[in-house]
């Protein structure tokens, strides 16, 4: 943790996310609305009056800077939300930040799939997404089918129904009808989504949905290359050979543990790998 501040907000103990040296360096000076404590390596944002409001019109000032100034390379121009670790809504930031300051997000993750049968045996394919190679992120790697952030006062479900039909023209009320909650991820990684030296801390909520045969997933929001349908043992080749967006490779490992693919016969770190896809994500001062 040496190359990291901890993200600390007015009149609350427990950091709310880890901030990269580099970021504070770049930002630096940072203006009023924050105070730096080189020692503690506290970042603590303050804002007048201590509200929900006002400690998001300060985050998003700060944003804006770091969006003008190059620190960070776009502007999502769209608001997640920032809890306290007893639940509280504290802030809402634009997503550019959600990296930067190292916070826990909140995301949902869809496999969608046909049953097909022949010779009396039912097989399952799945829809599998190949992301665009314009995209900031990974571009050109498999995704999972839809999946995105949940917005500020999005509950899962709406932001699933949401995603589907933005990145695969599911219409809304075919997806809540069909779709299928299967619990959540939660993990940690040690670089952002841009490749930057970071911490990304993520909640997915995980679901499944059966289509027919007739459907096919159309890119509808320019996010995605192609759809392909692929058997589940193309879907493990992949991953074996490091073509899914790294998260997305856990939903696929989730997915197959669920459903009895990996199982402790035939994968000896099944223990490990359950837990660091579950991992408690309650952030701390060392």
């Amino acid at each position: 943790m040496s190359d990291f501040y901890y993200f600390m907000i007015e009149g609350h103990e427990k950091p709310f996310g880890y901030v990269h040296s580099s970021f504070i360096a770049a930002m630096m000076p940072w203006s009023n609305l924050w105070s730096l404590n080189h020692k503690k390596r506290f970042l603590t944002l303050h804002s007048f009056p201590n509200d929900v409001q006002s400690r998001t019109n300060a985050m998003q000032t700060t944003l804006r800077s770091a969006y003008n100034n190059g620190t960070v390379s776009y502007w999502a121009n769209e608001l997640f939300p920032i809890y306290s670790s007893t639940g509280g809504h504290i802030l809402d930031m634009d997503g550019c930040g959600v990296d930067p300051f190292g916070i826990v997000s909140y995301a949902v993750h869809m496999i969608a799939y046909v049953t097909t049968k022949g010779n009396e045996i039912e097989t399952r394919k799945f829809w599998v997404p190949r992301r665009s190679k314009t995209k900031m992120s990974y571009p050109g790697m498999l995704d999972n089918t839809v999946g995105g952030s949940l917005r500020s006062g999005e509950r899962p479900i709406d932001c699933i129904v949401r995603e589907a039909a933005e990145e695969g023209g599911v219409p809304e009320e075919y997806t809540r009808e069909h779709v299928k909650a299967c619990g959540t991820l939660s993990y940690q990684m040690d670089r952002t989504d841009d490749g930057k030296e970071g911490r990304q801390h993520q909640v997915q909520y995980l679901y499944e949905m059966e289509v027919p045969e007739g459907f096919v997933p159309k890119p509808c929001d320019g996010e995605v290359e192609e759809f392909m349908l692929m058997g589940i043992e193309e879907v493990v080749g992949a991953l074996r050979r490091g073509e899914f967006k790294l998260n997305c490779g856990m939903t696929w490992m989730s997915y197959l543990v669920r459903h009895g693919i990996v199982d402790a016969e035939n994968e000896e770190r099944l223990v490990e790998i359950c837990a660091r896809m579950h991992r408690k994500l309650d952030l701390f001062v060392v």
